[in-house]
């Protein structure tokens, strides 16, 4: 059996109207008829001319007769455009379809479509990601790292390697082996055929089945690219000879490229990360992570390697030469404060002028405090990381914010810190909702406690807390069996301050005076609050 598939590249909010008559007319040529019909970037915009929401409002627009699929981003269109999509749950009419910000569908000839939109954030993604098996067409809005890797095509070079691109949407393609995989882009460019071996066993097919990788121009651009592409796809797949210029897998070359031997490693510390050569990978860390084995038990490092990190090259102790002194904004007498490197929280945060993203760490070189042997020492580090905690909390309420905290108390870890990131009132409510979301998707038993700031936390063994506004906190056991993913609290931060871009600490790198500046700010709104200052 056989299915006819229609794409086009993206028409924008002012050409989503012009864009399916043409897909009808095609249709109905001798090129038609077509089983489904893929709208690729934004269709629906702020840019939508009002009688075309209005037509889809009242129902008397005109959807081609093809089932049409296209995704959604909320950030780029209006209130009016978002509550209705939200309100026919995605299927706008017949044979129109908005999969929202990301979806799998299965059309009725059987081809399986992933798509993946550009407001999809990492859970969300992460929870498409648990589908399993391999698609037939994977659509995204953002193209995929190292695709240009191993390709002859060689003449539009520099407008490829201009593209921005994704490391995540490159774990996505290698996770769903997608016979097609299409990309909104600026240009037309196909990529040569490329293998799939290694990964999943499609019918035994192993690396007859290859991925085409499609970036089609905008619909009816002035340029003449070409925007329009139409295929044939066998349906179950067939295995077949490789076409002669199939090159091996390029996010695989990407893979073996940033293994290879350098003379310095980074850390993988969501702090510091300034280039020493120490080796050790925080356990669970995304990028130590086998994409495959996500959320399940085993697969961890020994315990014994990761503990091989002395006070002399912890990046959170005080006595590590290479540590970054300029972030620091306060010293106690137990634990101190520093900006994080690579702050989630946005730089221009509205009044308070600086991400405001900051870290509480003891001075003792211990994975939990319960694990401090001196007790005296244990106590006070404790009172006073508390101390820091609610005075920041206090400090950021004055500018109409929350301070979110969370800490992974676990007696494999390596440091023991608490993470503290400011959220505007109005998304407070968010945290709990998105927390409660993630830890399902990840097999996680949350719960809602009540803080006691005099219970004695060894009882509980290893956790996972939030600490959000008064006493309340949410609090995930960490039992030794289940693998624990380090970068999970930033993750579902950005999804709550809608920062989906900034998870991932690398990305969000600021160089030495812009850190310096935000420190400094923040150590001058703090002043008033901090105790281990005279005048406090």
């Amino acid at each position: 059996m056989t299915s006819k598939i229609l794409v086009f590249g993206s028409p924008g909010g002012m050409g989503m109207a012009a864009a399916v008559a043409k897909a009808s007319q095609i249709n109905s040529s001798a090129a038609g008829p077509f089983d489904a019909f893929i709208l690729l970037g934004d269709a629906l915009t702020g840019s939508t001319p009002d009688d075309v929401v209005d037509s889809l409002v009242d129902g008397t627009f005109q959807a081609p007769p093809i089932p049409t699929y296209f995704y959604f981003d909320k950030n780029h269109s209006t209130e009016r455009i978002t509550a209705f999509v939200k309100k026919k749950d995605g299927q706008i009419c017949k044979n129109f379809t908005c999969v929202g910000s990301s979806g799998i569908i299965t059309t009725k000839m059987g081809v399986k479509i992933a798509i993946v939109g550009g407001s999809c954030g990492l859970l969300e993604l992460e929870k498409l990601k648990m589908n399993d098996g391999a698609v037939d067409v994977l659509v995204t809005h953002h193209w995929p790292e190292n695709i240009y890797l191993l390709s002859a095509s060689t003449t539009k070079a520099a407008a490829i390697k201009a593209v921005t691109k994704e490391p995540r949407i490159s774990d996505t393609a290698l996770l769903f082996q997608p016979r097609y995989h299409f990309v909104p882009g600026p240009i037309f460019w196909e990529r040569e055929p490329f293998k799939n071996e290694g990964h999943i066993n499609v019918s035994g097919a192993g690396g007859e089945r290859p991925t085409r990788f499609i970036s089609l121009a905008p619909f009816a651009n002035a340029e003449k690219q070409k925007w329009f592409y139409a295929f044939n796809l066998s349906i179950p797949f067939i295995p077949t000879p490789l076409p002669a210029n199939t090159t091996p897998n390029p996010y695989l070359e990407g893979v073996k490229l940033q293994a290879q031997p350098r003379e310095t490693v980074k850390s993988d510390s969501l702090i510091w990360g300034n280039g020493s050569s120490t080796k050790r990978r925080h356990e669970g860390h995304a990028h130590g992570d086998n994409r495959r084995s996500r959320g399940r038990r085993g697969g961890r490092q020994s315990r014994e390697q990761r503990q091989a990190v002395d006070p002399s090259t912890c990046f959170f102790c005080l006595s590590n030469p290479n540590l970054a002194q300029h972030l620091i904004v306060s010293i106690g007498e137990e634990s101190y404060v520093t900006t994080a490197k690579g702050p989630l929280s946005e730089p221009s945060s509205v009044g308070l002028e600086c991400p405001a993203h900051v870290l509480i760490i003891p001075f003792a070189h211990s994975p939990t405090l319960a694990a401090i042997s001196d007790v005296e020492s244990r106590k006070k580090t404790k009172a006073e990381m508390l101390r820091y905690r609610i005075r920041i909390g206090t400090m950021l309420t004055t500018f109409g914010y929350t301070a979110v905290a969370f800490e992974i108390s676990r007696h494999s870890g390596i440091h023991f810190h608490i993470q503290l990131i400011p959220v505007p009132d109005a998304k407070l409510p968010l945290v709990k909702d998105e927390f409660e979301t993630a830890s399902k998707m990840n097999g996680y038993s949350l719960e809602e406690r009540t803080f006691d700031a005099d219970k004695d936390d060894d009882e509980e063994g290893d956790y996972f807390r939030v600490y959000l506004k008064g006493d309340r906190m949410l609090h995930i056991p960490l039992p030794s069996d289940v693998r624990f993913d380090l970068q999970f609290g930033r993750k579902v931060m950005a999804t709550v301050l809608d920062l989906q871009d900034r998870f991932d600490w690398k990305s969000c790198i600021q160089d030495e005076a812009e850190e310096l500046k935000d420190a400094e700010r923040f150590k001058a709104l703090f002043s008033k609050y901090d105790f281990t200052l005279a005048e406090s």
